[in-house]
């Protein structure tokens, strides 16, 4: 795949013995990429802004179908300034490539079937039988009703983000480490086991890096079980030598892509055990549902697919395509990781 360079330009101008404080300017092209200053949101390219004499600041630019641009800014000290009404000013360039696909997924637009039926429950309830199934029965009610769903067209990553990923996230952008590495690198010969211990906001901080987003918990769905609404990505019947669910604490993830057995209709892989997924929605209840929960609402979002860690029947429970779990943006696990997606009409243009 051929590589797409843009570039963006950042000026800073700062000027003493004026009322106004010196000014930050930022511009980007293409224009309209998402602006943070020392990580905080500030607005869209063109940017402008006030900042003080002497300080240091961490910019990135980010737009959907690029590389994220990083830059450390610092202006001059007043009395670093020869000049009363001397300016400052820093111009660079940041040469920043398109976003490659060739690891993802196309998932083509189209109507799928969302959701559990009650036909469905019983088939589940059946093969796995007693346990805590039916004395949970979120894992159920919270998926119906069953319904027919339209998406446009988007990408999905084949693997989970892996350790070896993440690490060059956190080394270009000084992110925050997940809490088992040590030094701020991952446990040795695990670079391609998937990346845990990491919250939404650590899962959506690097997606945006990447260029791209978390998938909704509907594309997440698709890509996981095609057009058939099959309940586990293989197929209607589960079968352990397809997925890694049944294991027990000591044990642990395997790494991406051991399974290719269990991938999806799609070759999506890992989308059934290994660890439960971030995606970017809220835990609602689903359109016509008449189920009620107090954890619904703009409080929790959803996770998906299951993980490595079994008790009881809650392995294949959470394995299955429809299932869904949920967890605060700052909550954390050792079953716990992400994929990332990104719109087709979202791709930047050639």
């Amino acid at each position: 795949m051929r590589f797409f360079a843009i570039f963006l330009f950042i000026t800073v101008l700062a000027s003493v013995g004026c009322e106004q404080g010196p000014t930050i300017e930022i511009t980007s092209t293409p224009s309209g990429a998402t602006v943070f200053i020392d990580s905080v949101e500030v607005g869209p390219t063109p940017y402008k802004g006030e900042t003080t004499l002497g300080a240091t600041h961490q910019v990135l630019v980010s737009k959907r179908g690029y590389h994220a641009a990083l830059a450390e800014l610092k202006l001059k000290h007043e009395d670093e300034l020869k000049h009363e009404n001397e300016k400052e000013k820093l111009s660079r360039t940041f040469q920043l490539k398109k976003i490659g696909l060739s690891d993802m997924i196309l998932i083509p637009a189209g109507k799928f079937i969302m959701g559990t039926s009650d036909e469905e429950q019983q088939l589940v309830i059946r093969q796995l039988g007693g346990g805590e199934i039916v004395e949970h029965p979120r894992w159920f009610l919270s998926e119906k009703p069953q319904q027919e769903v339209y998406l446009d067209a988007f990408y999905i990553d084949k693997f989970e983000v892996t350790n070896a990923d993440y690490q060059k996230f956190v080394d270009a952008t000084g992110h925050s480490a997940p809490r088992h590495w040590i030094n701020r690198k991952y446990p040795e010969g695990e670079d391609n086991r998937p990346v845990v211990y990491v919250s939404w906001k650590d899962a959506n901080a690097y997606c945006r890096w990447a260029g791209k987003r978390l998938p909704t918990e509907v594309e997440w769905e698709k890509a996981a079980r095609g057009t058939d609404a099959r309940i586990w990505p293989w197929g209607n019947e589960f079968d352990i030598t397809k997925c890694n669910v049944e294991s027990w604490d000591g044990s642990g993830s395997k790494p991406v892509g051991s399974y290719p057995q269990g991938v999806s209709p799609y070759g999506v892989y890992d989308m059934g055990g290994n660890v439960w997924e971030w995606t970017s929605s809220w835990y609602d209840a689903y359109p016509g549902s008449t189920f009620t929960a107090k954890e619904f609402g703009q409080k929790y979002r959803v996770l998906r697919g299951g993980s490595w860690y079994y008790y009881d029947n809650l392995g294949p429970i959470g394995a299955r395509t429809p299932s869904r779990d949920m967890g605060t943006e700052d909550h954390i696990a050792y079953i716990a990781g992400f994929r990332c997606a990104i719109g087709q009409d979202e791709v930047a243009a050639e």
